[in-house]
């Protein structure tokens, strides 16, 4: 025969059981290894700009570039041009291009067909 525990008033008391099976917050929010869960970050380039033009991210985070001109067929590229570099991308009106941030540091990137078109990433 089980034996149950009541609490002062009668009542089962299931709370050790119910925390035996509960999934701490920071378990579902981090990897095994506690640290944060990689995420994709977007970059919109539109309209001959890039939005955002600072990007803040962590490191192991992917950003994905998404072509959006294609509609007045004019092409951009991702171009690395700081001292920390990533792989660029090729021109292109329509699509998109990804990178992922393994190191942290301020990545800046530039269109070469639009001198005005500039921004950066920054890892941390």
């Amino acid at each position: 025969m089980k034996t149950m525990l009541k609490s002062p008033r009668g009542l089962p008391v299931v709370l050790a059981a119910a925390a035996a099976f509960a999934v701490p917050a920071a378990a579902i929010a981090t990897g095994a290894d506690g640290a944060s869960a990689a995420s994709t970050h977007i970059v919109k380039i539109k309209n001959i700009m890039f939005s955002p033009v600072t990007l803040r991210i962590h490191r192991g985070d992917a950003v994905k570039w998404e072509f959006l001109d294609g509609d007045i067929d004019t092409e951009h590229n991702v171009t690395s041009t700081g001292k920390t570099h990533f792989k660029s991308s090729g021109s292109k009106e329509s699509g998109t291009y990804t990178v992922t941030f393994n190191k942290k540091g301020t990545y800046t990137y530039r269109c070469t067909i639009h001198s005005n078109m500039t921004a950066k990433v920054v890892v941390s």
